[in-house]
């Protein structure tokens, strides 16, 4: 069932009195969103597998390339990543490929900020707690409200840049304009200085 009618009257001949009506069927909202699931349900077991192993030939963990391949579907079924029938095989592995490529670029930014957080002047001892704070002090007064926010959100809070992104309501780009611009102020800072 599930499937209504729609009549659409359309006038007779000229000198004919009576309308004459015809019928179209058109399909309902549940039958397209089945129609939908199918055929998404098709896709995912078509390609899934195909796009998991690019995945994790780039990135190297089993969990990092099926959140990865997840993120593309995630996107394509949410409809802000647009297919192409004729393309989507090539399409999807370059959305996979896209998607490791941030996914590595987040990674390096992570370890750079350990790195710069973890230095040696951080790791001489004593001064422990005041460099801290003194990391912490730069990143409250010197940055921007803005970056130094979402620097403390993504390396306190460990959120991702997609959960910082919705959270504040700015791009993805924004996140990552952001973390890279404070980060490099603090590594020009800090690098050679004795804090």
């Amino acid at each position: 069932m599930g499937v209504f009618y729609y009549f659409c009257k359309k006038m007779a001949p000229r000198g004919n009195d009576f309308p004459r009506l015809s019928v179209y069927r058109v399909k309902n909202n549940d039958e397209k969103m089945q129609d939908r699931e199918q055929q998404f349900k098709e896709l995912f077991l078509s390609e899934y597998s195909r796009m998991y192993k690019a995945a994790y030939i780039l990135l190297g963990d089993e969990d990092e390339a099926k959140d990865a391949v997840q993120d593309v579907f995630a996107r394509l079924w949410d409809g802000t990543t647009p297919l192409r029938e004729e393309s989507k095989r090539t399409f999807l592995l370059t959305c996979v490929r896209n998607r490791c490529l941030n996914l590595i670029a987040q990674r390096k930014t992570k370890q750079e900020a350990l790195q710069l957080l973890t230095s040696e002047a951080i790791d001489s001892g004593n001064h422990d707690e005041e460099i801290i704070q003194t990391v912490s002090d730069y990143i409250d007064h010197k940055l921007s409200h803005q970056t130094g926010r979402i620097i403390r959100m993504h390396f306190d809070g460990e959120q991702s840049y997609k959960d910082i992104s919705s959270e504040l309501g700015i791009s993805l780009s924004a996140v990552n304009k952001h973390i890279v611009q404070g980060l490099r102020k603090l590594r020009l800072t800090f690098k050679n200085k004795e804090v």
